[in-house]
């Protein structure tokens, strides 16, 4: 036997104990796994979800509010994520609804993040995938936000703000991107793509694709199909919404118009004051309250 064989083998015998660390990936993946799987985990991610559909139902309050303004129902609140803020700040006990809020909507952009990481897609393609996480991770950094900005609106105990700043503000975006070097064809594609975004909704609701995130062993055949009702008439609001948008994102590109490159609040509004637009937010405003009901159940049922 050569001279220092022993030695080699002592040392492959012990080489798998030194082996490399995980991947980041599967170390993210075990953090989320770690939450989702934890019972007080699971609970704060489900009130997130929860107190997203709060926030659609005083949503589809304000866009109602629009649509009665003939009838007096007038209200200066944007209907809107920030305006839905302020309406809620300026009732009784508004400042401990709207910290509650915050934290929702922190806790719901943790499970956006969880969710991104433990989300494999099943039998989609790695671009399908891929796309997915990207949602995920956008809805993340945007509801993020929307939670910081609750607390800023409690630290400053301010409950300010208007529909018409928040529209002049869209306005001034959408001068900003007509000012470009074809800015009518960008203002343009975002029309576009918001019209996709819409169809997309639409496509969700009539093949009933939500319920795949649905935990439906759990629910009852009676909740199963309420369930389905509000989900299919919630993603259409949804679809209502970004059409709304698109519609007259596209009309400022077309025209040159910056005025009219507004988002919901604003497009409500104008959509208002043309013959039969008060009916369509009506239904329009029933349909986002669907989705409101449709994410409680969701909150109650979603795979975690």
């Amino acid at each position: 036997m050569p001279p220092g064989y022993p030695s080699r083998v002592t040392s492959a015998a012990s080489a798998p104990a030194h082996r490399a660390p995980a991947p980041a990936g599967n170390a993210s993946r075990n953090a989320a796994s770690d939450v989702a799987n934890s019972k007080w985990g699971e609970r704060a991610l489900r009130f997130g979800i929860g107190a997203r559909g709060f926030v659609f139902l005083v949503i589809a309050y304000l866009v109602a509010r629009i649509a009665g303004g003939a009838l007096g129902g007038k209200t200066n609140d944007s209907a809107s994520g920030p305006g839905a803020a302020q309406a809620i700040q300026k009732q009784t006990g508004g400042d401990v609804a709207l910290v509650l809020l915050g934290i929702g909507m922190l806790l719901f952009a943790v499970f956006c993040l969880v969710d991104s990481v433990r989300n494999k897609g099943g039998d989609d393609s790695e671009a399908k995938r891929w796309a997915k996480r990207g949602l995920s991770l956008w809805q993340a950094a945007l509801y993020a936000a929307f939670g910081i900005y609750c607390f800023v609106k409690v630290i400053s105990g301010s409950s300010s703000g208007s529909s018409g700043h928040s529209n002049r503000r869209q306005s001034q975006w959408s001068a900003e991107v007509l000012r470009w070097p074809a800015g009518w064809f960008w203002l343009g594609a975002l029309g576009v793509a918001l019209f996709v975004v819409a169809g997309i909704q639409v496509y969700r609701a009539v093949k009933r694709k939500f319920r795949e995130n649905l935990e439906e062993y759990r629910m009852s055949p009676r909740v199963r199909s309420i369930g389905t009702g509000l989900g299919v008439a919630g993603f259409l609001g949804r679809a209502g919404a970004y059409a709304l948008v698109g519609w007259f994102v596209l009309h400022a590109a077309i025209e040159n118009d910056p005025d009219k490159g507004k988002g919901v609040d604003g497009s409500a509004r104008m959509l208002a004051n043309s013959s039969g637009g008060p009916t369509l937010l009506w239904i329009l405003a029933a349909l986002l309250f669907s989705f409101g009901l449709y994410l409680f159940v969701e909150a109650r049922y979603r795979k975690i």
